[in-house]
């Protein structure tokens, strides 16, 4: 087993308070766990700094003085990482508009271990409330501003500020704020350049960015950019890591239509991940695998792969998930020729769709209702579909270019010369423009 220890500009940083975060514990440990051939990297710095200005007692005495400061060092950051959560969580407890106060006057919250958290704890948050997360990444970058950079090293700093800046830009993300998102991300760029160029801070932000990028529509230059990613996290031995940025890159070649390489990235991204670690992140991979598979036409695999999770739906219980399992399931039972099974279930998943406000998800529904009426030759219900859509989605969240998509289809309805591969069409343009309403349709020339 290959180890890995740290060179001499490594544990120059580390004395200097200058090491980024990951590198810190990352020599932390490896000094705790007694490497002889790190203690003679450290013996061999230590005479060259001292030597030959001190004879060998002084020389002694400094080595002492040096690792006597650096065991204090070790100590401090030890208790203020065990001290962290209690601080966090006495300060999740107090009401929202008391925090920045807080942070400004209480120095026991003004540690590095304190503000790491609370930037990871906005991240988290983005998954259930998007306007919490923006909140909690606008008082880390709050508290990572009152940091002492002599103490921690500025570079080391300047690192959690671009990580907070690069969170909130995700939060905004979520929250459709594209915008916003775009320029926190590029005030991440920025702060990042200045930081202690650590590859793991760089691949936490390309990875936002290809996250934005795919929010944006641009799922090819999305897929591209996390190739940078997954060589960052590879070289670092970060497979947990390297398997997630996988499952991103698979998910947005399958919105781009790379079904088949898709599924490849996928799996290996699913055979690197902890799945205890991350067990919805396992949900989203394994749903998304059997949804690209339907997409390639080997719906029967599908099915099979589908029956083999179908129990992990239960664990993260709720109507987001039971209508994303059962429009899944109408999927593969139209792909599979059971024609009543799929058309029943699509239209439930629809009408809950439409009673949850969701008219997007709606939507890309109607049109897979729509493609199998096609494949069946039922011309008329694909004109009572199309006649009904907008009316019914003018209410409800569509943008102005989706609807003009939806419209491109029912006026192909009305003239009986829709076609699956139209509805195939329109429908990936809505994937791609859901969170972008400045994308314009293009219909591909017949």
């Amino acid at each position: 087993m290959n180890v890995r220890h740290p060179d001499r500009n490594a544990f120059e940083k580390f004395s200097r308070g200058a090491a980024s975060i990951a590198e810190e514990r990352w020599i932390e440990d490896h000094l705790r766990s007694g490497c002889a051939l790190c203690q003679r990297q450290v013996d061999d710095l230590l005479r060259h700094a001292f030597a030959p200005a001190m004879d060998e007692a002084g020389q002694d005495a400094a080595w002492d003085r040096l690792f006597a400061a650096l065991g204090e060092r070790l100590s401090r950051a030890g208790s203020e990482r065990s001290e962290a959560p209690a601080r966090l969580a006495e300060l999740l407890d107090r009401p929202w508009e008391e925090w920045p106060v807080l942070l400004r006057l209480d120095r026991r919250l003004q540690t590095l271990a304190v503000c790491e958290l609370l930037i990871e704890k906005s991240f988290e948050e983005g998954f259930r409330d998007a306007a919490r997360a923006i909140g909690l990444a606008e008082r880390g970058l709050l508290l990572a501003g009152l940091l002492d950079g002599d103490r921690y090293g500025p570079s080391v700093v300047q690192d959690l500020q671009a990580r907070a800046w690069a969170y909130l830009g995700n939060a905004r993300r979520i929250a459709f704020d594209l915008a916003g998102a775009e320029e926190a991300l590029t005030r991440a760029e920025r702060l990042a350049e200045g930081g202690s160029a650590d590859p793991l801070e760089e691949a936490r932000i390309l990875d936002l960015r290809a996250s934005l990028l795919s929010d944006q529509g641009h799922f090819e230059q999305a897929a591209e950019l996390l190739d940078v990613v997954i060589d960052i996290y590879s070289e670092l031995n970060e497979l947990h890591r390297k398997g997630r940025a996988m499952i991103s890159k698979g998910v947005f070649l399958g919105y781009s239509g790379w079904h088949e390489e898709a599924i490849r990235q996928l799996r290996k991204g699913l055979s690197l991940v902890d799945w205890d670690r991350e067990p919805r992140l396992v949900l989203m991979a394994r749903h998304n695998l059997a949804w690209f598979l339907t997409d390639r036409g080997r719906a029967e695999e599908a099915s099979r792969q589908l029956e083999r999770f179908r129990h992990t739906y239960q664990e993260f219980s709720s109507s987001w998930t039971e209508l994303r399992l059962a429009w899944l399931e109408g999927r593969i039972a139209g792909r599979l020729g059971r024609l009543d099974e799929a058309e029943s279930t699509l239209g439930e998943v629809r009408r809950r769709f439409l009673a949850e406000g969701q008219g997007y998800d709606a939507s890309l529904v109607t049109l897979d209702l729509a493609r199998l009426y096609l494949e069946e030759g039922r011309t008329a219900e694909v004109r009572t579909l199309a006649a009904e859509m907008l009316d019914v989605f003018l209410s409800h969240d569509i943008h102005r270019q989706a609807l003009a998509a939806l419209a491109v289809f029912q006026r192909a309805a009305e003239m009986d010369s829709a076609t699956p591969s139209l509805v195939a069409e329109i429908s990936s343009y809505l994937v791609r423009a859901r969170k972008n309403p400045l994308l314009r349709f293009e219909q591909a020339a017949a």
